[in-house]
C-alpha cells in the first residue's frame, strides 16, 4: 500500500476514535491498553530509517507536548454510572485539546523543517496521549480496572 494512502487511513481512523469520545461509550479494553499499543505500532512502522537528528528533536518535543494533554484529557474525559451500566464520555475540551496538539504538531514540524516526519510523530502522540489518558483514568476512578475485568 503507497505510504500516503495508510497515512490517510492512519489519521482517518484517528479522527473517528477522537469524535466518537465525547459521545457517552462503555468503557472498552480497546481504548485503554490497544489504541496506546496501535499508537506505537504506526509510530514504529513509518519510522524512518536512519533517523536524521532533528526527527530526534522532534520526536522528544512532541512527548514534551504530550504528556501535559493525555493528563488534561484523562480531566475532559468522566466516567458515570447510568442505570446500572459504566460509561465515559469526553467533553468540547477533549476534543479541542486534539486540535491544539496537532497544530503544536504542525507549528514544531514548521519550525523545524521536516514536514515529511509527521507520520511517525502523529503516532508516538496518539500513543502518548492515550496511553496517559489511560493511566490517569484509572487513577481518577479506582473502579475503573474492575468494570474493564467483567469485558
Amino acid at each position: 500500500m503507497p505510504n500516503w494512502l495508510s497515512d490517510v487511513i492512519g489519521l482517518g481512523l484517528l479522527v473517528f476514535f477522537i469524535v466518537r469520545q465525547v459521545t457517552p461509550r462503555r468503557p472498552t479494553r480497546l481504548r485503554f491498553y490497544i489504541l496506546p499499543i496501535v499508537g506505537l505500532y504506526w509510530a514504529y512502522h513509518t519510522l524512518p530509517h536512519p533517523m536524521p537528528a532533528v526527527q530526534v528533536a522532534d520526536a522528544l518535543m512532541s512527548i514534551a507536548v504530550s504528556v501535559p494533554f493525555g493528563i488534561m484529557q484523562a480531566y475532559f474525559t468522566r466516567l458515570y454510572e447510568k442505570d446500572g451500566r459504566w460509561f465515559l464520555q469526553g467533553d468540547w475540551r477533549y476534543v479541542v485539546s486534539w486540535l491544539v496538539l496537532f497544530a503544536l504538531h504542525g507549528v514544531t514540524a514548521v519550525v523545524l523543517h521536516e514536514m515529511t516526519a509527521v507520520t511517525w510523530v502523529i503516532g508516538l502522540e496518539v500513543a502518548v496521549v492515550w496511553g496517559l489518558r489511560s493511566l490517569v483514568l484509572h487513577l481518577r476512578y479506582p473502579q475503573l480496572s474492575g468494570i474493564l475485568a467483567r469485558k
